[in-house]
């Protein structure tokens, strides 16, 4: 498999659709959710999504561990490995996934208790069995992604998610003003047996000379997914502990009606952020398949290269989010939410500096240095937890925003600085003068706009919407002229 740029200008475009269309999605749904369940049932779902994600600890990092074996695999004669690695994979989650559900499930009726009114227990009992079951089948059907991503067809697994929201969201209409909450664990479960479906379908049509003749069990290949998945899964665990941990100390310093409003927030900035890290995720490959063969020098430009264009795009996403933000809470909760408006800011400032991190952090998984982002996650799952209870002693359920957000940044900024020495490349090298106009420019309209809500009457919403778009004006001279925007569109244009 050689480097193409047309191949991951395809793969990147169709990560940017999908995350797209996800947003629009997820507004809708959530509107709707609002509406027809209430924001305190819409906050259980979000504690039973994030107390059943435990389960994900069955995972091992083998997916992680997939995408780079795929790609190195490819570049060998013998493609039956490929086939050894898919059902090694798939058993091993299978079993695993099953017997922690099973056991997590026993231990609901013990914990919920703590974190869950008494009047929305039984309901939250009921529901999760389907969260387990979804979560489970997620997990089996991410072995067959990973192929798909590992041969750099990033844009079938990008349709496939697309296809599944819309089925997803068909269901959720039709179950859940008979059946509430648990239309929508029901309709979810359903989503991830058609994901599982589809994505076994387009992995056996991708890969010719891996036909299900092929798959068989390895040792070998367990071997090797398990020494490079066993850190990563170090990274998974403490990972898990971030929002299943957020959302607990949320519940009681905040309330149910702070988890749910937090709940939108971060569905609205995590399809922000994953407009951004699932385009930057499809080098995972190209960069484990560089490294392979020693090319030292490409890995170097080519990082470079990524932070300038992500910044470039980043920076006037952040602020456009940053400006919109009191009226996605209008459009979205029919008021200026306060909760979720202090949410959004938050998360879009800490995301920044995160989605900023995804270069050094992907670039760290394809070659696989895995120890340093192991630390970077154990630390900042413990400063979560530990700040989160002093903020959210101190000053409620808004410390415990700010403690996560903390957290987020520290750690995304520890592992650009690692990856930035491994290169041996400084920070002014990888940012130069054109980088810090757009810092500049940003700072510039974000206070313009602050100062505009503060002397325009609240009436006069439209006037500053006028005015926070005219504002957006000054990035048009730094971006007309940016030659990795030129080279973009030209290539989205072939």
């Amino acid at each position: 498999m050689n480097f193409s740029s047309k191949k991951l200008t395809i793969n990147a475009v169709s990560a940017v659709i999908q995350v797209v269309f996800t947003a629009f999605l997820y507004f809708f749904l959530y509107k709707y959710l609002l509406k027809s369940i209430g924001v305190e049932q819409l906050g259980i779902w979000s504690l039973i999504l994030s107390f059943s994600s435990i389960a994900n600890l069955a995972n091992l990092g083998l997916t992680s561990g997939l995408v780079k074996f795929v790609a190195e695999y490819l570049t060998e004669d013998d493609k039956s490995k490929i086939g050894k690695l898919i059902l090694t994979s798939v058993l091993t989650m299978t079993i695993l996934f099953t017997l922690i559900s099973f056991c997590i499930y026993l231990g609901a009726h013990y914990f919920l208790h703590f974190i869950i009114d008494a009047k929305f227990l039984d309901i939250a009992i009921e529901i999760l069995p389907y969260s387990l079951i979804s979560l489970s089948l997620n997990a089996v059907s991410g072995v067959f992604t990973s192929v798909l991503e590992g041969y750099q067809k990033n844009y079938l697994r990008n349709l496939v998610y697309i296809f599944s929201g819309i089925v997803m969201f068909a269901l959720v209409l039709k179950l859940t003003p008979s059946l509430q909450l648990k239309g929508i664990a029901i309709a979810q479960a359903i989503q991830t047996v058609f994901i599982l479906l589809l994505s076994i379908i387009l992995c056996l049509w991708v890969s010719k000379d891996n036909r299900i003749r092929h798959w068989k069990w390895s040792n070998t290949s367990f071997k090797e997914l398990f020494n490079y998945g066993f850190k990563f899964q170090l990274v998974s665990v403490a990972q898990l502990l971030y929002e299943p941990t957020t959302k607990m100390l949320l519940s009681k310093f905040g309330g149910l009606g702070l988890v749910g409003h937090y709940e939108m927030a971060t569905k609205a900035v995590n399809q922000f952020r994953a407009l951004l890290t699932n385009a930057n995720q499809v080098v995972v490959p190209v960069v484990a398949e560089k490294a392979k063969v020693g090319e030292a020098s490409f890995l170097q430009s080519f990082y470079v290269k990524m932070n300038r264009i992500l910044l470039l795009i980043t920076l006037p996403l952040s602020t456009i989010l940053m400006i919109a933000t009191p009226f996605i809470s209008l459009i979205w909760i029919g008021n200026f939410n306060v909760d979720f408006i202090f949410s959004m800011y938050v998360l879009i400032v800490m995301t920044l500096i995160n989605v900023m991190c995804g270069p050094a952090y992907f670039s760290s998984m394809g070659e696989g240095k895995l120890n340093v982002l192991v630390i970077v996650h154990v630390g900042m799952a413990i400063i979560n937890l530990l700040l989160g209870l002093v903020l959210g002693k101190l000053i409620g359920g808004y410390g415990i925003v700010l403690a996560w957000g903390i957290a987020l940044s520290g750690g995304s900024i520890a592992v650009i600085l690692n990856y930035n020495k491994s290169l041996k490349i400084n920070f002014i090298e990888v940012f130069q003068k054109k980088e810090a106009e757009l810092v500049l420019v940003s700072l510039l309209i974000i206070v313009f706009n602050v100062l505009s809500y503060q002397f325009i009457s609240s009436e006069s919403n439209i006037l500053k919407i006028i005015l926070g778009l005219l504002s957006l004006l000054l990035y048009l001279p730094i971006i007309t002229k940016s030659e990795y925007i030129k080279q973009l569109i030209s290539s989205i244009k072939k």
